[in-house]
């Protein structure tokens, strides 16, 4: 039985990303003699391969899988990188809430997208949303630095509002040219 590409793909990114950790354990092994750095690419790689194999694997099936294990370990990830880093702690007051908010946004949109409906709805939504999730984490960010800064956020909702504006209007048109063509 001859392979597919997609198994073929699975074992050769799985060979380069453990060929990668094994690097990375030698050069630091090599140059201090102790864990250090070591951890950051090797729980990346790992985090990783972790998310891209089901994808692989299962195809459309594996996406469901591969956002149930960002959900799963993506606080313990930052958590982990959080303790390696000795100085300030960033992971109760920045990574929970925006890891959270991110994870949220995430399924809203395997949800919009999994569900069939007008494709102008969904384009109108995940744009719509893409903005308030950028006031929310920037909100979260500011909340926890306690700086206030430039707006960016504002703009960047204000630009994806006018643009899904635009799009429900061209969608409007679109539907209403071809309810006439029939």
């Amino acid at each position: 039985m001859k392979p597919s590409f997609s198994d073929l793909t699975m074992w050769i990114i799985s060979i380069c990303v453990f060929i990668a950790v094994f690097i990375c354990i030698l050069c630091n092994m090599a140059f201090t003699n102790t864990i250090g750095w070591l951890v950051y690419p090797v729980c990346s790689l790992i985090f990783g391969w972790l998310v891209l194999m089901p994808i692989l694997y299962y195809k459309k099936r594996g996406i469901k899988i591969s956002f149930a294990i960002i959900t799963a370990l993506v606080m313990p990830f930052l958590l982990v990188i959080d303790q390696l880093d000795g100085g300030v702690s960033w992971f109760l007051p920045i990574g929970v809430p925006v890891s959270a908010t991110g994870i949220v946004f995430m399924w809203i949109i395997y949800g919009l997208l999994i569900k069939p409906r007008s494709i102008w709805f969904t384009v109108l939504a995940v744009i719509f949303l893409s903005g308030l999730l950028c006031i929310c984490i920037d909100m979260i960010v500011k909340n926890a630095l306690g700086e206030g800064g430039f707006p960016w956020s504002y703009i960047v909702a204000s630009i994806t509002s006018f643009l899904a504006i635009v799009i429900s209007i061209f969608g409007f048109v679109m539907k209403k040219r071809s309810l006439q063509t029939e």
